[in-house]
């Protein structure tokens, strides 16, 4: 390499090295500043890096489902084997106060026919009003005795109102869906947002926890009752990924808290 090849070489090496350390600095300060790229980015390294053999334990295992699984082969998943046995089938129904989940009809209809208790989940959008999301979930839903408590899936803070305003608002959610149905909806989080917003101000509602990490316990400083502990579960008859959790409890256990 003659001289002036290696002059343009350094150049070149030189330049990377200050795009390189560029992007570190740009990097660390997002990750710093804005909460939600922050959460972007840990949901991606959740995903590569995702928890996803089942916890050992006294547990029952369930899934959750949604327009991302596409069409489900229902008759695919009963499974006599304890390995691959479905206990329990958490879908989705609503998200806001306008979005139906395009798949809720058959997949209730389909997952009723397993003879397993299903419940299903509102997906609760913080800059919406509350009440008309409770009152879409109510007219979209009809839960029965053997059914699993409705869930609220709630898993960012507001942008546009006080965390005051924003805590009032799932309160409000969860009231208006305890007095139609008689009973305590189900909080589904993640352990990050339990321990930052739902911690202090939830108590006496079951927990829903999500946590992918290579723990043994998704919360050891509270009770739970279910754990989604990866988004990468294979399951026959589903041909996407689909999240597994499941219930810290026996068949029993799981049955006194069902809609009787």
């Amino acid at each position: 390499m003659n001289k002036g090849s290696k002059n343009i070489f350094n150049i070149y090496k030189y330049l990377f090295f200050i795009l390189f350390l560029f992007n570190i600095i740009i990097g660390g300060y997002l990750l710093y500043r804005f909460k939600t790229f922050r959460e972007y980015v840990t949901e991606n390294l959740r995903q590569v890096i995702g928890f996803k053999e089942a916890p050992e334990g006294e547990y029952l295992h369930g899934i959750d489902v949604s327009r991302y699984q596409k069409i489900i082969h229902w008759d695919q998943l009963k499974k006599d084997s304890s390995s691959d046995k479905i206990d329990f089938v958490i879908i989705k129904a609503t998200e806001g106060n306008y979005l139906r989940d395009k798949f809720l009809t058959s997949n209730f209809r389909e997952a009723k026919k397993i003879g397993i208790p299903i419940g299903v989940y509102h997906y609760y959008r913080s800059d919406q009003n509350s009440v008309e999301q409770a009152n879409f979930f109510l007219k979209n839903v009809e839960l029965s005795s053997g059914d699993l408590p409705p869930f609220l899936d709630v898993e960012h803070e507001s942008k546009i109102q006080s965390l005051d305003s924003f805590k009032k608002g799932i309160r409000s959610w969860l009231s208006i869906v305890e007095d139609h149905y008689g009973l305590k909806p189900i909080i589904y989080t993640n352990s990050d947002f339990y321990n930052r917003i739902i911690k202090d101000d939830f108590d006496g509602y079951k927990l829903w926890i999500a946590n992918y990490n290579n723990v043994k316990d998704p919360l050891p400083e509270k009770e739970w009752s279910f754990w989604q502990y990866t988004d990468k579960g294979k399951i026959d008859g589903i041909n996407e990924n689909v999240d597994l959790s499941v219930f810290k409890g026996n068949s029993i256990q799981l049955q006194n808290i069902l809609i009787k």
